[in-house]
């Protein structure tokens, strides 16, 4: 990763913090609705996102806190447009390619079925050409989807290690299979 790239993603981190701490409840859903998103589509992107973070007996999944109405806010306030097109395009792509049966939608199936179709669907992706649009909006909504539940207080909170005033260094500290990332 190079100084650019790091740079913009502290910006997208420091942005998500920066709406995070204005919002009157621990929740994405307090953002107001973003002009040119179907509820539907913000919908789908929460149901996709509480896929890749489903909830664990120790903290919520990103479904939880809302994070489609992140991602679309995120998409509207700190992507360029072609970042907006790509989402849309994979939200098609995808609502195509899942092949759900007539009038149902991907976020009102099961937990299973989600993730087999999602993990068929990042096959698909792997596959495609670099450069394909749709492909380039399933990696934007994936990397959002990270941010806004890690930025979240939940996920800052209960996914991660969390000390508001982080006290010493310790530099050899043990670590094993269930210990935590810290947040701060």
């Amino acid at each position: 990763m190079n100084r650019r790239e790091a740079l913009r993603r502290f910006g997208h981190a420091a942005g998500a913090l920066l709406v995070w701490r204005s919002l009157p409840i621990p929740s994405w859903a307090a953002l107001p609705e973003i002009e040119g998103w179907k509820e539907s589509d913000v919908a789908r992107l929460t149901a996709i996102g509480d896929t890749i973070l489903p909830a664990t007996p120790g903290s919520p999944g990103a479904g939880a806190i809302h994070i489609g109405r992140f991602v679309v806010m995120m998409l509207a306030e700190c992507h360029p447009p072609s970042d907006s097109d790509g989402v849309r395009s994979f939200l098609s792509e995808f609502e195509r390619h899942v092949g759900l049966r007539a009038g149902a939608r991907f976020d009102q199936t099961g937990a299973e079925e989600r993730e087999q179709r999602l993990v068929e669907f990042e096959r698909r992706v792997k596959i495609a050409a670099a450069g394909t649009g749709w492909a380039d909006g399933f990696k934007v909504v994936k990397r959002l989807v990270l941010t806004g539940y890690f930025t979240s207080e939940p996920g800052a909170t209960q996914a991660l290690r969390y000390d508001p005033v982080p006290g010493a260094y310790h530099g050899s500290v043990p670590v094993d299979s269930t210990t935590k990332a810290w947040a701060t």
